[in-house]
């Protein structure tokens, strides 16, 4: 029996999912040694610079939304209370119908700092410290998914601290941050998961996997409803990761499938259900979202109004419009500087980047093609697909309302996107050439970051 069981044990690490290097849960990687740990540990101490050394660069209340974040603490700050988001007037209380944890974590931050100039500062440093797990979230997911290329996970890592546009959401005030984290932490907990079953069912054990990863799940989710209402998206995945999970050897275990669904979401519910109710009540709807797009209205251009002032001929051309300001804002694009005039770096930066996302998404197909993934591990980027497919769906509904063509609205399945870059960057060269292209690519990217934000977007600014 025992000889049978490490038979079995053997034949999942040999399609990528056993052992415990291939896990990234030994002491040494798998390939690299211990080089990749040490370098993330240099990516978090460099981000910890380059973050800060951005959050001083940009000025205060010039980051997405920042103003209207900023309003939303000053008011938790000094009433104790929640605020009630105007639909007759929303400006420039427009962020009023936000869900108040980011808030009301930054309120000691604020109060301590003073309350005054030099405590937005304080609030932008606490938004990278906030920002600092996702470095580590993104590096262990990338073990878990392809747990043979440390180096590609640690490119990955390097890759979501760096990017301009994501070091922008770091190191200015807003919930984006917070969101992306816990958002990390769900797909980080539900592949686990999803390996913890397959293992189980190779193995040859009937018994259902623990339900303290979905515990776990449900917590995140619920933290993710009370940051920012597109936690929500959260749910669908984590039931189809549960439905996954719940195939057995002798068929499906639905029970197993019924518990892991009434666990996420009634833990979910027990920590975000308030919230919910309270938007009912004053909203007429759970997640405020049909309130705070009727204000909208106004506020921001909608596709029409848009298409007049700036003379787009077609529906399609204007599809272009938002894709190609979408793409730009990937590697980045700042402010507001004044008005709707935002700071873009020069032309050739992102057709320099764009060039290096499609090259990464060629050698995607082609590390696919040769890796032959465990089924867990299939379906883990399956899940990170429904994530990225979800967040679109999302993304274009609100651009047909409204022009928002920002990408930062689909960063929290960065950290998959990040991987599935790194890994076809190295797929595309010899073993160890593709590793020196990872460090180049990190290393180039986090050299646009600090070299590229003095140099070209910090003077775009006025400087009071």
């Amino acid at each position: 029996m025992g000889n049978r069981k490490r038979r079995q044990r053997k034949s999942v690490a040999s399609r990528g999912g056993g052992t415990d290097e291939s896990r990234g849960g030994g002491a040494r990687d798998a390939r690299g040694g211990d080089a990749p740990r040490r370098a993330l540990r240099v990516i978090a101490i460099v981000y910890l610079f380059v973050a800060a050394s951005c959050a001083v660069s940009i000025p205060l209340g010039k980051g997405p939304d920042e103003t209207a974040h900023v309003r939303y603490i000053e008011f938790v700050a000094r009433e104790r209370g929640l605020p009630v988001f105007d639909r007759a007037n929303p400006d420039p209380d427009y962020e009023f119908h936000q869900p108040p944890l980011y808030y009301a974590m930054a309120v000691p931050v604020y109060a301590l700092a003073g309350g005054n100039e030099s405590a937005q500062l304080a609030l932008r440093f606490f938004t990278v410290l906030l920002s600092l797990p996702l470095i580590y979230l993104t590096f262990g997911l990338g073990r878990l998914l392809a747990p043979g290329e440390p180096w590609a996970a640690a490119a990955a890592a390097g890759i979501v601290a760096f990017l301009p546009m994501q070091l922008s959401v770091a190191t200015t005030i807003g919930n984006d941050a917070l969101t992306e984290v816990l958002a990390a932490g769900v797909l980080f907990a539900l592949v686990s998961y999803l390996r913890g079953a397959e293992q189980g069912r190779e193995e040859g054990e009937e018994r259902p996997p623990g339900v303290g990863a979905m515990v776990a799940v449900g917590v995140m989710i619920g933290l993710a409803m009370l940051t920012k209402s597109i936690g929500v998206l959260l749910f669908p995945v984590a039931w189809v990761a549960a439905g996954l999970a719940a195939r057995g050897r002798e068929g499906y275990r639905w029970r197993l499938l019924a518990r892991d669904v009434g666990v996420v979401t009634g833990v979910a519910l027990a920590l975000c259900g308030w919230w919910l109710v309270r938007n009912q009540m004053l909203y007429g709807d759970p997640l405020a979202q049909r309130a705070f797009l009727d204000a909208f209205v106004g506020l921001r251009p909608s596709p029409q109004s848009f298409m007049e002032k700036y003379e787009v001929p077609s529906v399609m051309s204007y599809v272009g419009q938002v894709m190609i300001w979408t793409m730009a804002s990937v590697t980045g694009v700042f402010g507001p500087v004044h008005g709707n005039r935002f700071a873009f770096f020069p032309y050739y930066v992102y057709f320099a980047t764009g060039l290096m996302a499609a090259a990464g998404a060629i050698g995607f197909a082609r590390y696919w093609e040769r890796a032959n993934p465990a089924g867990w591990q299939r379906q883990g980027w399956g899940i990170c697909g429904l994530l990225a497919v979800l967040l679109l769906g999302s993304f274009v509904r609100f651009n047909f309302s409204f022009f928002q063509a920002q990408a930062r609205y689909m960063f929290p399945v960065l950290p998959a996107a990040a991987l599935a870059f790194g890994l076809g960057v190295q797929a595309l060269f010899p073993e160890r050439l593709g590793r020196y292209m990872l460090v180049a690519v990190v290393v180039l990217v986090a050299l646009l970051a600090f070299v590229g934000v003095h140099l070209w977007i910090a003077p775009q600014f006025p400087r009071a």
